[in-house]
């Protein structure tokens, strides 16, 4: 795990509408302090910067939550659009989303040195390092990107398409029903990014589907044994 370097943390955090909650703000801001400051090359795929590979268990162990509260507090982060999550057979990708636009500049290890001169440095030293933050940008905005503009209430056909897009096997329809009903809210609050709340439902729809098929199996098997 990454012991060096920094990040930005910008005060509007406070302001944040997950800062009340101590699960999910304690797992974005781990997140945030793990995650990778550099693309680099894992088992054949790319791990680009602002993102790393782990699992549920792992997450749940470092932060000291249970894997149930690593859940839910990824879940939140997912439906209002500051984590995505990419899940391949036996490890999941899980990104802060927009990493950059918060995080220029930042991640880099002071060398030899650097720790003491800083405190001995200049007025006109520190007028400079006062000057670049204020350039920096000021507040703290929940991630967004092109691909996750999806900030409104959908459309029934906008849902079956993304459905389609994504090749998910549940039922579209269902999923727009439910959300419409809810008003378009997750636990509670407004919905900011309903492809990550669709690709949950998706996720949790598949499960159910391959737990379906295997107890058709298991019946089909017993009902041939006992048939011989």
């Amino acid at each position: 795990m990454l012991e060096n370097g920094y990040v930005k943390i910008y005060r509007s955090l406070l302001k944040w509408e997950w800062y009340d909650d101590v699960n999910t703000k304690v797992v974005f801001l781990h997140l945030l302090l793990t995650v990778s400051i550099e693309d680099s090359k894992w088992h054949g795929i790319t791990i680009k910067r602002g993102s790393r590979v782990s699992s549920y268990p792992v997450l749940a162990k470092e932060t000291g939550l249970s894997v149930k509260q690593l859940r839910t507090a990824i879940s939140h982060l997912e439906a209002t659009g500051e984590v995505a999550r990419t899940k391949y057979p036996k490890y999941t990708v899980f990104a802060i989303n927009n990493y950059d636009t918060f995080q220029s500049g930042a991640g880099k290890t002071a060398g030899k040195g650097q720790g003491k001169g800083r405190v001995r440095a200049g007025k006109g030293q520190q007028y400079k390092k006062v000057k670049e933050d204020k350039e920096d940008k000021e507040s703290f905005s929940p991630p967004s990107s092109s691909s996750l503009s999806c900030t409104a209430a959908a459309t029934e056909e906008e849902v079956k398409a993304y459905a389609a897009e994504i090749g998910a096997g549940c039922d579209a329809s269902a999923f727009y029903r439910t959300m419409q009903e809810q008003g378009w809210k997750s636990g509670g609050k407004p919905v900011r990014n309903w492809k990550a709340i669709f690709r949950a439902w998706e996720a949790k729809d598949k499960q159910k589907r391959e737990s379906d098929r295997q107890s058709e199996n298991a019946e089909a098997y017993a009902s041939f044994i006992y048939n011989e």
